[in-house]
C-alpha cells in the first residue's frame, strides 16, 4: 500500500521532469541546427550565440560535444574591430557614439574589441559636440582587433603673421625704396664699368691692329679708335659715380618691409661694334 502511494506521488514529478527534458533536448537540437545554418552563411556573430546554447551542459552529451567543436571554429573565424577617435588636435575621444549599417554599436568608446561579421560595413561616429564622420570599412574574416580610427573635427587654425611684421630669420628687415634705388644705381655702375672695359679693349685692339709704333694709324681708323677710347673714359667715370652713389644708399638708407614684387636687373651688352647697358625692373 505504501509503495503504491509513493509511486503515485512521484509519478507527476517524473512526468514533468521528462517533459522538461524533452523540451530542453528539442531546444538544443534546434539551436545546433540554427548555429550550423548561420555558420554556413558566414553570420558568425549570430552563429556563436546559437552554438553557445547547444554546447551548454544541459544539452545531451552528443549535441554538446558537436556544438563545442563548431563553436571553437566560429570563434577562430569571427573577426573583431577596435574603434578609436581623436579630435583635430590629436586628443583621444571617449564620448563618441558609433553605429554600423544604421544599427547602434557602441554608446561610448572604451578600447575593447567588438565582434563583427565579415564584409563591407558603414560606420558612423558622432562626437559629443555633434561632429560626425562616416567611414566604409572592409572587415576581414579571421582578423582580430582590426582598427577603425577616425578624426572628428578640424585641427585648430595656425595664426598667420601680421603683414609687414618681421619674421623669424629676418633680423634686419628688407630693402626700402631708397635701398632699392641704391641697388639700381650700383647695378648700373657695375654695368657701366663693364661697358667701359669693353670699349677700352676695343680701342686698344683697333690701335694695335691699325697703328704703327709711331702711333700713325691707317686712314679712316682714327675716328673709331678715339670714339671707343672716349666711350671707355666716360664709362669709367659714370660707372664709378653710379657705383659709389648706389653703395652709399644701400649701406646708409633705412630698412623697410620687403616687397616681393619689386625687382631690378642690369647687365652690360658688348658687341663687336660697341656696347650698352640693359636695365629691367618690375614693381607689381
Amino acid at each position: 500500500m505504501k509503495t503504491r502511494v509513493l509511486f503515485g506521488l512521484l509519478l507527476p514529478t517524473l512526468v514533468v521532469t521528462t517533459a522538461a527534458f524533452a523540451r530542453d533536448k528539442a531546444a538544443c537540437l534546434e539551436a545546433a541546427s540554427r548555429g550550423q545554418r548561420l555558420r554556413d552563411t558566414h553570420k558568425l556573430v549570430e552563429a556563436r550565440e546559437e552554438l553557445r546554447a547547444c554546447a551548454a551542459i544541459e544539452c545531451p552529451s552528443v549535441v554538446q560535444s558537436d556544438c563545442a567543436n563548431w563553436l571553437a571554429e566560429v570563434e577562430k573565424a569571427l573577426p573583431s574591430v577596435v574603434l578609436t577617435a581623436k579630435n583635430g588636435s590629436g586628443v583621444d575621444l571617449a564620448d563618441v557614439k558609433v553605429s554600423v549599417d544604421g544599427q547602434p554599436l557602441a554608446s561610448r568608446l572604451d578600447g575593447r574589441a567588438l565582434p563583427m561579421n565579415a564584409g563591407s560595413h558603414s560606420f558612423r561616429f558622432v562626437g559629443a559636440d555633434g561632429a560626425s564622420l562616416d567611414q566604409q570599412v572592409l572587415v576581414t574574416e579571421g582578423e582580430k582587433n582590426q582598427r577603425v580610427a577616425v578624426v572628428l573635427g578640424q585641427a585648430p587654425a595656425t595664426p598667420l603673421p601680421l603683414q609687414g611684421a618681421p619674421t623669424a630669420g629676418d633680423s634686419g628687415g628688407s630693402s626700402g625704396p631708397s635701398r632699392t634705388v641704391g641697388w639700381v644705381l650700383a647695378g648700373a655702375g657695375v654695368a657701366g664699368l663693364g661697358v667701359a672695359t669693353a670699349f677700352g679693349i676695343i680701342a686698344l685692339e683697333d690701335k694695335n691692329a691699325h697703328c704703327d709704333a709711331n702711333n700713325v694709324c691707317a686712314s679712316g681708323t682714327v675716328g673709331g679708335i678715339k670714339g671707343a677710347a672716349l666711350a671707355s673714359d666716360v664709362g669709367w667715370i659714370a660707372g664709378g659715380v653710379l657705383l659709389a652713389s648706389g653703395a652709399a644708399l644701400v649701406l646708409f638708407a633705412p630698412r623697410a618691409a620687403r616687397d616681393p614684387n619689386l625687382g631690378v636687373r642690369a647687365a652690360p651688352v658688348v658687341t663687336a661694334s660697341g656696347g650698352g647697358l640693359v636695365v629691367g625692373a618690375s614693381w607689381w
